[in-house]
């Protein structure tokens, strides 16, 4: 699952958690944050999906996919943009994330 391990890891550090408590939070077991964490066990797409919403971030940021912008490619693509807002704004609800996409959409660069 790419980076995943480190990414989770990260989440949880940054937010002061520890293996325990996120466990806790997660309804799973402390075992499974600390497998998930060195690499030995990967979440299941529910969990996956309950790990993305508590930290409020995309599915795809979680299994390390990122933005790349290259020479050959300086400009974002329209679903690097949404995966940036995705990941990028907590303090949106999903409706002022959708109408901030459209409204980008809408742009005529």
């Amino acid at each position: 699952m790419g980076d995943f391990h480190n990414i989770f890891k990260n989440l949880r550090m940054q937010n002061h958690y520890t293996q325990g408590q996120m466990a806790d939070l997660l309804g799973i077991s402390r075992s499974a944050v600390s497998m998930y964490e060195t690499g030995n066990r990967e979440p299941d797409l529910e969990t996956l999906e309950k790990i993305a919403k508590f930290f409020n971030v995309d599915m795809n940021y979680l299994l390390g996919s990122s933005v790349t912008v290259t020479s050959d490619n300086p400009e974002p693509s329209y679903e690097d943009i949404e995966q940036m807002i995705a990941r990028g704004s907590h303090g949106f609800s999903a409706a002022q994330k959708m109408k901030l996409i459209q409204l980008l959409s809408e742009i005529d660069l």
